[in-house]
Parts: C-alpha cells; sequence; structure tokens
C-alpha cells in the first residue's frame, strides 16, 4: 500500500455518516465479478484505509458502465462480508443498455402511513432535509401555533439512541422480533404523540412538510422529476414543486385546510377490494366512493358507525377489507360543509400554471392550466372522488420510467404495480424513499439503497451534491482493482490474471454462462435482487402462494413484499391462504414485518414450535416432517 494512500486513510472526515453506498461497474459481468472480488480483498487487506473516502471515490473517480452493482454498509468489515459473499439480501445488480432516457416520476403518498419519528435519522444527518423541514415548520407556527418539529420528533435523541444500539449491519438485515407481542396482533395503546399526529390538523400539514422535504433532498442529489402524481392532500405537494404555488402559501393553505376539516364530525374510511361497479350496490346515504385506487381496490368513507357495519358485512362475505387509519370522512360530501370558505381563501392566492406536468386526483390525467389555476378545481379536489386509478393508468402510457415514492412506507408504489397496466411496461422500476412504520431499519440507508437502485437503472447522480458539505476526498485506489474504469488509466485486467494464474478458459466460460442466467432471472417484476429458490417446503409453499396472487412466474426467498406490489388487501389475500396451509395463526402484521419468503418463513416456523407443546405427539411429527426438517 503506498504511502499516500495511508496518508488518505488515516485522515479524519469530520462528518463520516453510519452508512455508505458503494457502488461497482465493469462492461462485463465477468468484469464486475473480479472488481467485486478484488475490492473485498483490498477491504479485508487494508484495515487503516478510510471507508467513507473509498466510497466516495468509487462514486466520483471512476467510470459507470453498463453491467453495475451496488452495497449498503456501515464499515469495511460488514462491505468486505457482504461482498465476498454476495449477499443476496442486500447486493443488488443491473445490465443496462448503451442509451437509458428513464423519466422519473415523483408519487406523493396520502393520509394513513404517517408515523411518529418519520425520517428521523434523515433529518439528524441530512443538511438538506434537516433544512427545509425547519423551513416548513417556521413557516407553519404563525398558522398551527407550536412547532411541527415538537409532534414529529418529540424525543430526538432518545429516538436515535434506540437505533444505534444495535450494530448497522444487523439493523439492516432481518429484524429481531417480539413473536408474542407481535401475535397479539399489535393491540399496543396508541401513544399521545402518535395521537397527536393523527389529528387532521397536524397530520395534512406534517405530511406536506415530510414530502416537500424529501422531495428537495432527492434533487439536491441530482434526481428530478419530469412528471409528478400526489394522492388526495399530497397533490398540493406536486402542485407546489410545479410552481403553482408558493411554498408559503401551500403551508398556509394547507394548514388551513386541515383546520378547517378539523372541525367536522369525525368520520371513517374503508379500503375494500371491490372494483368500482362491485361496490356501487353497497353504498348509501352514510357511505360514498372517496376513492379508486385500483380496478379491483376502492375506499369507501362515511360515518364510524356505517363504516363498521360495512366492514362485518364484507368480511362475513369472505371480501379482504381493512380501516384506515384517518379521524374524517374526506373526499366525501361531508366536506361540502366547509367548500365555500375553502374556496375563498384559495382566491386570495396567486395561482400560476404548472411548469412540472403532474397528474390530477380529480380527473385521473395530466392537470391543465385552467385547472390548477382555478380555485373552484380545489374544491372539487376537496370533495369529489380520488380517481387514482386513472392516473396511474395515464403514468403507465410514458415511455420507460422510474417511480419513486416521495413519503412515508410504499402504498402507491404497490398500487402502480398492481395495476394491470403496468404489465404493458417493459421498462420500468418503482422505488420507495422511507420505509413503513413496522419496518425498524435504519431511514438513511433505506435512502441510500433506494439511490443506488436509481444509479443502477442508468440514471446520473450528481455525487458532489450527494455529499453536500460534508468533506471527502478521493483515494488513490490501487488500478488492479478495476478493468480500465479510472479515467484515462490503462486496464489491469492482464495484470490481474497473470497474478492469479487464471489460464483455464473454461472457468472464465462458466462464469459467462452463470452471469447469462442471471442476467435473465433479473427480469423479474420491479427486482434487482438475484434469485435464490425457497430452500424448504415450508419456504416453498409461501413462494407459491405469491406467485399465483402476484403473477409472476419466479418468486424468490428474499424477493421483498412490497418490490412485488404487496399492500394490506394483499397481505390480508396471502393470510388466508397461508392459514389453510400452516396449523397456526399469522397476524397480518407479520408480512409487514417480514417482508421477504425467507422471513415470513422463519417467523411461521418458530411459532409452529412454540405452540407444539399444545399439540398431541401426532400433529407435531405430521407437520415437522413435512417443514421443519426439509430446512436442515
Amino acid at each position: 500500500m503506498n504511502n499516500s494512500l495511508i496518508s488518505n486513510s488515516n485522515k479524519q472526515s469530520n462528518s463520516a455518516l453510519p452508512w455508505q453506498l458503494l457502488v461497482l461497474s465493469s462492461k462485463t459481468e465477468s468484469g464486475l465479478e473480479t472488481t467485486t472480488d478484488n475490492l473485498a480483498e483490498f477491504l479485508n487487506q487494508n484495515s487503516e484505509i478510510n471507508f467513507n473516502d473509498l466510497a466516495y471515490t468509487l462514486q466520483v473517480d471512476c467510470q459507470a458502465f453498463n453491467h453495475r452493482r451496488i452495497l449498503v454498509c456501515c464499515d469495511r468489515q460488514d462491505a468486505a462480508s457482504a461482498l465476498t459473499t454476495r449477499d443476496p439480501k442486500r447486493i443488488f445488480n443491473s445490465s443496462i443498455q448503451e442509451t437509458n432516457n428513464q423519466s422519473i416520476v415523483f408519487m406523493f403518498p396520502g393520509l394513513g402511513e404517517q408515523y411518529v419519528n418519520m425520517a428521523l435519522q434523515l433529518y439528524q444527518l441530512e443538511p438538506t432535509f434537516r433544512e427545509h423541514i425547519a423551513r416548513c415548520s417556521e413557516l407553519l407556527k404563525p398558522h398551527l401555533g407550536f412547532d411541527l418539529r415538537d409532534v414529529l420528533y418529540p424525543h430526538q435523541e432518545q429516538a436515535e439512541q434506540v437505533r444505534q444500539a444495535n450494530n448497522p449491519a444487523a439493523v439492516m438485515s432481518s429484524q429481531k422480533l417480539d413473536l408474542r407481542r407481535m401475535l397479539q396482533r399489535d393491540q399496543t395503546p396508541v401513544d399521545v404523540n402518535t395521537q397527536k399526529l393523527n389529528q387532521t390538523y397536524i397530520a395534512q400539514p406534517t405530511l406536506f412538510v415530510i414530502e416537500y422535504a424529501l422531495a428537495q433532498m432527492w434533487m439536491a442529489w441530482g434526481i428530478k422529476p419530469q412528471a409528478l402524481i400526489g394522492y388526495s392532500i399530497s397533490e398540493y405537494v406536486a402542485a407546489t414543486l410545479a410552481g403553482v404555488l408558493s411554498l408559503e402559501e401551500t403551508l398556509a393553505l394547507v394548514a388551513k385546510r386541515g383546520q378547517l376539516i378539523q372541525q367536522l364530525p369525525t368520520g371513517a374510511m374503508l379500503a375494500v377490494s371491490l372494483s368500482e361497479i362491485e361496490l356501487q350496490p353497497l353504498l348509501t346515504e352514510h357511505l360514498c366512493l372517496s376513492a379508486v385506487n385500483g380496478p379491483q381496490l376502492c375506499v369507501v368513507a362515511g360515518s364510524t358507525e356505517a363504516i363498521a357495519k360495512l366492514e362485518q358485512h364484507l368480511l362475513k362475505d369472505g371480501i379482504a377489507c381493512r380501516q384506515l387509519q384517518t379521524t374524517h370522512a374526506f373526499h366525501s360530501p361531508v366536506m361540502e360543509a366547509i367548500l365555500e370558505p375553502f374556496i375563498q381563501l384559495v382566491k386570495s392566492f396567486d395561482l400560476k400554471p404548472p411548469q412540472i406536468p403532474y397528474i390530477s386526483n380529480v380527473t385521473g390525467t395530466w392537470i391543465t392550466a385552467m385547472e390548477a389555476t382555478d380555485p373552484s378545481y380545489w374544491g372539487r379536489h376537496l370533495c369529489q372522488t380520488v380517481r387514482f386509478a386513472d392516473g396511474i393508468e395515464t403514468l403507465w402510457q410514458m415511455p420507460a420510467q422510474i417511480l419513486l415514492e416521495v413519503g412515508p412506507g410504499q402504498t402507491l408504489g404497490s398500487l402502480a404495480l398492481q395495476h394491470p397496466a403496468s404489465a404493458k411496461v417493459s421498462e420500468r422500476l418503482v422505488l420507495a424513499s422511507l420505509p413503513n412504520s413496522y419496518d425498524q431499519q435504519s431511514h438513511l440507508a433505506f435512502s441510500f439503497n433506494t439511490l443506488g437502485q436509481i444509479w443502477l437503472a442508468g440514471v446520473s447522480v450528481d455525487w458532489s451534491k450527494f455529499y453536500g458539505n460534508r468533506h471527502s476526498s478521493t483515494l488513490p485506489l490501487p488500478t488492479y482493482l478495476f478493468e480500465n474504469q479510472h479515467h484515462g488509466r490503462e486496464s489491469q485486467k492482464e495484470q490481474w490474471q497473470k497474478t492469479h494464474k487464471e489460464s483455464d478458459n473454461n472457468v472464465l466460460s462458466s462464469q459467462e454462462q452463470e452471469s447469462i442466467q442471471i442476467a435473465q432471472q433479473r427480469q423479474r417484476l420491479n427486482l434487482q435482487n438475484s434469485y435464490v429458490a425457497p430452500r424448504s417446503n415450508t419456504e416453498q409453499k409461501i413462494a407459491d402462494i405469491w406467485q399465483k396472487i402476484f403473477r409472476i412466474q419466479q418468486v424468490g426467498v428474499y424477493d421483498n413484499f412490497f418490490s412485488l406490489g404487496g399492500n394490506s388487501l394483499v397481505a390480508i389475500k396471502i393470510i388466508s391462504q397461508l392459514k389453510k396451509i400452516f396449523p397456526t395463526d399469522i397476524p397480518t402484521i407479520a408480512i409487514f414485518k417480514n417482508p421477504t419468503v425467507a422471513e415470513l418463513a422463519s417467523v411461521i416456523e418458530e411459532q409452529v414450535l412454540a405452540e407444539t407443546k399444545t399439540l398431541n405427539q401426532e400433529q407435531v411429527g405430521s407437520f415437522t416432517s413435512t417443514t421443519i426438517s426439509d430446512s436442515k
């Protein structure tokens, strides 16, 4: 190792992050494998390396070729281990075409996925995100009468200590679950901070602020949207980014909108696995169609009593449904009581034509300048049905694109993937910015992983903007690590082959054949991880159910439920099928906390073993012989 490398390695970054994004690329699949092996060996042999600077060097000093690989990791040892084993849960790959002009669409989710400490780690460690959270919170103070950050992040230091208590690598992988708490259907009393956050007059501006700050963060990283779509209240985020309203105007409008709704009678909303036509006969004067989210997925709004009766009726008929986390019947005639004062408020603002195309919830197609600048449009938006399914169909008519959900959870991504129009799009990728409330992994690592997958798709990332004002230096890495990837440097492939005596051409041929198989497997729906086949009877049975429900030929044990298009109603369907196969009762929340086949199989087997004490020996032998023993 040369002296300059040692010198740079010993220099401490004044703002090193707990997570780093490693990016690798090569002109060939075999070259990518060689580069990965070389880097793993280099990391094992150089304990003094400044890992922050290494990640920076790989991003800014190496040319990006078409065969790509990413890894989000916490330190040198973690990276070396994951690269050596090719950890299929954490390493993502792609082989892109020579020309890649994918459009990026920002999708902003509505109420229902918010939770206390949303994006806390980003708030603490990402300057751009923190700056916009702070600015919005200050602008909202006169309208709300308090600092929104006190509700969103009530115990910043305590929450961060809990998050950092475990080794970051362990947090990134499977989470240890409290099985007893999970089997109690997660009926833990809602804490006071969550109760406060879920109040409409707080939830609406909070969601706007989080999504607006996330959008600004992505754009600061060089990820610029060519189109936008927001769900319900979050259409205001799209309108603000498009220039229809200024940030100051939108914050005042959203705050007042929430306060007006808060004064209305409380209500409830129910997501139902039925089409709009099938649902119509069930609607009454107390129940209305609030949203159409898919060909077989609608939302009904109404009084608390009427929604409860409808839910019981549907459950008796075996129809999947779920009450949403809300306090009012949004997008229903109930909203008409505040329509006039709301429209008068909108008239006081200077509405301008959109500068970025975005989809209207009211029409389900591209909003026009006339609509965006008409105060009565925003009144209709308040009261009428959200035509989100139509909006997704409109989006899928665009050429190759990346749909990025900019907000908490992965609900909109699921709706987009489940829509039949997605099957007609050959090049598509649906990603999320933040995990859902059940997922305890690092928010920073999650967003870094999403950024890496965008890079895998061929989108150029502005790495200098990604680092912002954080100090990083490039390292003079030895050229044998790469295959002609450093700008202006001669390829070292022949030297590498000579050093390691790779004289057997059959080995390379075998690698190439394996790479072709991997490339074919990567064509699976919205997945950039390699396929790993089920290893036990339990995993196989779960994979079979997923393949049928998601309509995909191959589901691997590390494929993510949300990346496949899963949502709460899909989870209910899966649980219903699992109950027919396994002699145990698994709550729906188990899928959210264990979103891969491997993790879900582990929970099922663990629970069955825990329940065997109450089963007779014959039942125990019957189940364990067909499940647990197959995994040995």
